[in-house]
């Protein structure tokens, strides 16, 4: 009798650590006599899922043979499979939906197959731009890049680690159109990272495609919001030790060049 909803308890403890409802073990068939069309009820004879998301909620009332009743209720997220947040690698996520082959809507325009519209990135087009995002449910939408549209930025700035990711302004080369020039020295630490900001715009940041990137050959993303913490440059060096670093952007077309001094 004092044990009385203990056992539901457990079980419930079990299901919610895992986001699934056990199945009824010894339900066969339905009693004919029962009328369930009035009872908002499934009967759960498979393990099925409690919810879409990493969480669910629980209840369980047990009655004992002397007359003593218990409910409770619990709560709790998905800690054992796969299907948690905390067990998914949501970068391998993003990957695995951008690599899946997508049908394209296709607008036929004319004869000219380079004239048509599509919803992918465009056959007939040479080395124009593509914007690629993917929502939570992934579905993934691509659009053109229009270079004359785009916000590329006025006025171009540094920040590292060598200043605790202050913003420092690069000067305009005095010849060459575009060209953005800084400098950097290297702590005790000898090593540095850095990324490009503009207009001091915290939503407007370039950065290399990879993390603690050391090549200045890697593709340039952005402008777009990125954590300080996330993908920035590489320099290694010295103590003490004065880079040079170069920045050029003409709408599209970006470079990062540094060079020690």
């Amino acid at each position: 009798e004092g044990s009385a909803g203990l056992a539901g308890f457990m079980k419930c403890v079990v299901q919610v650590s895992r986001a699934e409802i056990g199945p009824n073990n010894h339900l066969r068939s339905l009693n004919p006599h029962i009328d369930m069309d009035g009872f908002d009820a499934v009967m759960v004879t498979e393990s099925s899922l409690a919810a879409r998301h990493d969480s669910a909620q629980i209840g369980v009332s047990s009655y004992g043979f002397g007359g003593t009743n218990a409910h409770a209720e619990a709560w709790g997220r998905n800690i054992y499979t796969s299907r948690g947040a905390s067990c998914i690698d949501h970068n391998k996520d993003a990957k695995k939906i951008l690599s899946m082959p997508m049908i394209p809507q296709v607008v036929i325009k004319g004869d000219d197959f380079r004239n048509w519209e599509t919803s992918q990135p465009h056959p007939g087009k040479v080395s124009q731009s593509y914007k690629m995002e993917a929502d939570t449910n992934g579905k993934v939408v691509i659009e053109p890049v229009d270079e004359d549209l785009e916000d590329w930025g006025e006025d171009f700035a540094l920040r590292g680690t060598w200043n605790d990711w202050q913003v420092e302004p690069l000067e305009a080369h005095e010849s060459i159109d575009g060209l953005w020039v800084g400098k950097a020295t290297i702590g005790q630490s000898g090593v540095e990272r850095f990324q490009i900001i503009a207009d001091e715009d915290e939503e407007k940041i370039y950065y290399p495609a990879t993390e603690r990137c050391g090549s200045m050959a890697t593709e340039i993303w952005g402008p777009d919001c990125q954590e300080v913490t996330g993908r920035a440059w590489l320099l290694k060096g010295k103590p003490g030790a004065e880079f040079r670093i170069e920045f050029f952007q003409r709408k599209a077309r970006k470079s990062v060049f540094w060079l020690a001094v």
